[in-house]
Parts: structure tokens; C-alpha cells; sequence
């Protein structure tokens, strides 16, 4: 599903059944790749879109890790990397320099949620611990650990820019409601989109530089409907743009795909 209305489809067949997306620009081109993980090997597929050339197979991480991959290093390259539950453990591999890093942050029952919080052009370590309603996050600018509590005791950490000032937002989805600190002047806001059962599927889809609200909806009840995108557009004040794309079974990979 491309950006903005009347965006061209791009297909590409590949993968197992078992694979796991895991979105990034793994080679710095500004566009996003067709990546997968493969949990029974622990394998990394990526399909450079700067030359349509695979990337060397990575085995990294196994089954149960979290996968959490993301710019570390700042070098405008998405860094393989996973989180472990049982450890509490970082695992990443640096784009930049082939080195790995392993950086203890967490306990076991957090969910990661590392994302660029400060503004400094690298994703920090950050974990949504929901019985204290509280982010912990370290701030790769300073090296600084630092909590940010948004007021929402359960769900899972859907942060990402959602105000447009270059730092991403601490932001949880509980069913159908999305609560989001805003960095550019500190205050929480709610709303409720959509249904509890569908899957959370943020991004900027309107090109207006702010992560916009979206859901996909794998079967929509009683007309059957398969595959319906709901999006809350910020650059039109909250207006919904709905698309058909996808059926029931499909794993929606909300990424901005230029080709």
C-alpha cells in the first residue's frame, strides 16, 4: 500500500510462509526494502531496493527474541536487531561498522519500543512497562535514562512522530483507544479509532510529515469485507481515508514504499 491516494501497488513474491516482516532501509537509499525473518533460523532477508540485489543472509537473534530493528547508529541505515524477553538484552548489529552491540535495558513482561525520542537522527532503547503506566528510555544524545508516563495501565507501544516536530511521541493503543504524549509541548491526547480488533498499522500516509492514526481490519462484520485500511489523516484535521487492500490471512506492513 503506497502513501497517498492513488499511490501504484508494488508486488514482490518471495518468502516462507513463517517469515516475519521487518521493515527498514537497510541500505540507505531513502526507500523502504522487502525484508523478512525467518524465526527458524534466525535468518535476515533483505532485498536492497538500491540495486534489487539481496543483501548477505544475517543470522541474528532466535525464535522467541523481539524483533526491533531501527537506525542505532544514526548512519541513515536500519541496524538488525532484536530484544530478549528472559534477559532483558539488546542484540545489535551496527550498519555502520559491522560491530554488535549488546546493551542490557528492561526486565521480562516490557514490550520495546525504541524509536527516535530525542530528535537526534538515532532510535533510542526505549520499553512501554504497562502496570506502571511508564516508558523507560534511554536518550541517545546524552546517554541519559529517563521515564515518560502516559496514563495507560495495559495495551502496547505504538510511538512515532504524530505531532511533526522530528521527535517521536510516547503513544499506546489500548483496544480502540490511542493515547499520545506529545514531545512538542508535553500534553496527552486520546482518541478512539475504529475497533479493539484491528491492527494497529500507524504511519504517514498523507505525506504531511506527522504519523497519522491507522488500523487495518483483516474482515469487516456483517458485509464481509476484506482487508479495509481506516486511516486518521492529520494533515485534514482527523478525515477518514478508507482503501480495500489485503485479505484476510495477509500481514499488513504499513511502510512508505518509493520505487
Amino acid at each position: 500500500m503506497g502513501g497517498a491516494a492513488g499511490s501504484q501497488p508494488a508486488i514482490q513474491a518471495w518468502g516462507l510462509q513463517e517469515d516475519k516482516p521487518v521493515l527498514g532501509d537497510y541500505d540507505g537509499d531513502g526507500k523502504t526494502d522487502f525484508s523478512v525473518f525467518r524465526p527458524s533460523t534466525g535468518e535476515w532477508y533483505v532485498l536492497q531496493s538500491s540495486n534489487n540485489v539481496w543483501a548477505p543472509v544475517f543470522a541474528w537473534g532466535t525464535p522467541n527474541d523481539v524483533r526491533v530493528p531501527a537506525d542505532y547508529d544514526g548512519d541513515g541505515k536500519t541496524d538488525r536487531a532484536v530484544w530478549r524477553p528472559s534477559d532483558g538484552i539488546w542484540y545489535i548489529v551496527r550498519s555502520s561498522d559491522g560491530m554488535n552491540t549488546y546493551l542490557a535495558y528492561g526486565i521480562n513482561g516490557d514490550k520495546p519500543a525504541p524509536a527516535d525520542y530525542d530528535g537526534d537522527g538515532r532510535a533510542d532503547l526505549a520499553v512501554w512497562r504497562g502496570p506502571e503506566t511508564k516508558f523507560y528510555w534511554i536518550n541517545s544524545a546524552s546517554g541519559n535514562s529517563s521515564t515518560s508516563t502516559v496514563g495507560q495501565s495495559a495495551g502496547a507501544p505504538v510511538s512515532a512522530d504524530y505531532d511533526g516536530d522530528g521527535r517521536a511521541d510516547h503513544a499506546v493503543r489500548n483496544g480502540a483507544n490511542w493515547t499520545i504524549r506529545q514531545s512538542s509541548n508535553g500534553q496527552t491526547v486520546s482518541y478512539a479509532w475504529q475497533q479493539a480488533t484491528d491492527v494497529a498499522v500507524q504511519n504517514d500516509y498523507d505525506g504531511d510529515g506527522k504519523c497519522d492514526i491507522a488500523v487495518w481490519r483483516p474482515i469487516d462484520s456483517p458485509a464481509g469485507t476484506v482487508g479495509h485500511w481506516y486511516i486518521r489523516q492529520s494533515a485534514s484535521n482527523g478525515s477518514l481515508r478508507e482503501v480495500h487492500w489485503g485479505t484476510s490471512g495477509d500481514v499488513p506492513v504499513p511502510a512508505f514504499y518509493r520505487r
